[in-house]
């Protein structure tokens, strides 16, 4: 789930933070990486210690930013895409390579539902994901199948390459997670305070947390359709078209998923990286395919879809234990 901007404000998330269970919470908020960042710390000097965790959150957050984002030249994203098919290897960082490797494991246990290369397709149908003022060539007519076959992406320790021209890798659906992931890990190492990261309704921290689970079409004080606790060391995110319809792609059929009758997928997952992804993956795959995949890999993964129901409400469905 991402927030946007609406009307001079943000759109509220769709995984809301209810409670804290003791003690005070500060709270500081910020915008990084197309998104609102909001860092609850409950406990002990929780307003003091919080300055200390969100500075080096934001740190965290520019790094992942730098390495991934779509929309500046020099990262290594787009520096692959300039590239592509030149047989040059492009030197990665850290984060790029925890990026790919989580999108390439769940595009692997999906077959194809999530897929790091999706950014030709995503340009196609009127998302650009390419640096203002990129000489680059504009995706039009079909996609050719090659240019969308993860599985021939070069990797090595440090270095991508891209052996199309016209690849592009895409980490809309997994950068942010690895951002959160990152952020939590630096806000960890500077107090022993509970915290809640929510990077746009992708959710890590430390400490067991209360999370809402809201209706998409809902008014923001409705009531939420269910509450669950994040538990210590786990994340969850959710995924819909609620905000930008069409942006969410199935790369299988080169088509916006936006009719298989899915509202929202929520992803329950070790990592926030892995929660980010598999809530894309599980949108487009929908419950019936999306609780196979969950059968058949050893993610680890939990999942809950809000689904329109047959009176006009909605439905939650779970796989397996879900959120």
């Amino acid at each position: 789930m991402k927030l946007a901007r609406r009307g001079g404000g943000f759109l509220l998330p769709l995984l809301l933070a209810l409670t804290a269970h003791a003690g005070p919470v500060a709270v500081r908020e910020w915008g990084a990486m197309g998104t609102r960042i909001r860092l609850s710390v409950r406990g002990e000097e929780a307003d003091e210690r919080a300055e200390a965790m969100a500075e080096a959150a934001r740190a965290a957050l520019e790094a992942v930013e730098a390495e991934t984002s779509a929309f500046r030249a020099e990262s290594a994203l787009s520096r692959l895409a300039d590239a592509a098919g030149s047989g040059k290897w492009i030197a990665t960082g850290e984060a790029f390579d925890a990026a790919l490797a989580t999108a390439l494991a769940v595009a692997e246990a999906t077959g194809g539902a999530f897929n790091p290369l999706v950014g030709p397709l995503m340009e196609r149908h009127g998302f650009p994901r390419r640096p203002e003022g990129s000489a680059g060539p504009a995706a039009e007519g079909g996609i050719a199948p090659e240019l969308l076959d993860w599985r021939r992406i070069g990797r090595k320790p440090g270095a991508c390459r891209l052996p199309l021209a016209g690849m592009r890798l895409d980490f809309g659906g997994v950068a942010k997670g690895v951002g959160a992931d990152r952020a939590a890990a630096a806000a960890r190492a500077v107090s022993t305070n509970d915290f809640l990261l929510d990077a746009g309704g992708t959710l890590v921290g430390r400490g067991a947390w209360t999370v809402g689970l809201r209706d998409p079409r809902a008014a923001a004080d409705a009531p939420v359709l269910k509450v669950f606790t994040l538990a210590d060391g786990m994340a969850c995110a959710t995924s819909g078209n609620y905000e930008r319809p069409g942006h969410l792609m199935d790369p299988r059929t080169g088509r916006a998923a936006d009719g298989n009758a899915v509202l929202q997928a929520t992803a329950l997952a070790r990592t926030a990286a892995e929660a980010d992804a598999w809530s894309t993956a599980l949108f487009v795959l929908a419950p019936e395919a999306g609780r196979a995949a969950l059968a058949e890999s050893a993610a680890g993964v939990a999942a809950a879809w809000v689904v329109p129901a047959e009176d006009g409400g909605v439905a939650v469905i779970h796989a397996p234990e879900g959120p």
